[in-house]
C-alpha cells in the first residue's frame, strides 16, 4: 500500500492555480525579455562608469599612503599646475584626460562582458522553462 500525501483539495486547489494562468502570447515574452535586458544593460553601463570614475580617487589615495592630507595635497598641486597653464596646455590635458577616461571605460567593460553576457543568457534560459 502506497502513502498518497496529496488530497483532493490539493488536487483542487492545483487544477484551479492551472486554469486561472493566462497564455503568454509570444510578443509579451520578446517584450518581457527587452525590457529585462534594457535594464540589466544600463545597470552594466552604470556600475562601469562608477568604477572608471573610481579609479583615480583609488589611484590618488593608494600614492598617498590612504593619507587625507597627502590627497588633497596633491588635488591641490594639480589645480594650481592646471590653473596657472596656459590655455593651449589646458585643453591638451582635457583631451588626455578624456582620452583615458575613454580607454579605462572600454577596458573595464571589455573585462566584464563575458560575465555579463553568461548571466544574461542563464537568466533567460532560466524564464523560458
Amino acid at each position: 500500500m502506497t502513502f498518497d500525501f496529496t488530497t483532493p483539495m490539493d488536487r483542487a486547489a492545483e487544477a484551479s492555480k492551472q486554469s486561472r494562468q493566462a497564455p503568454l502570447f509570444p510578443w509579451r515574452r520578446f517584450l518581457g525579455d527587452g525590457c529585462y535586458i534594457f535594464l540589466r544593460s544600463s545597470a552594466f553601463a552604470v556600475t562601469t562608469f562608477l568604477m572608471t570614475l573610481g579609479l583615480p580617487l583609488f589611484f590618488f589615495l593608494l600614492i598617498s599612503g590612504w593619507n587625507m592630507d597627502l590627497l588633497f595635497l596633491q588635488l591641490d598641486n594639480i589645480t594650481n599646475r592646471y590653473l596657472g597653464a596656459d590655455s593651449a596646455r589646458q585643453l591638451a590635458f582635457s583631451g588626455e584626460l578624456q582620452g583615458g577616461f575613454f580607454l579605462f571605460v572600454l577596458l573595464i567593460a571589455i573585462w566584464r562582458t563575458p560575465r555579463f553576457v553568461a548571466d544574461l543568457m542563464r537568466t533567460l534560459d532560466e524564464g523560458k522553462k
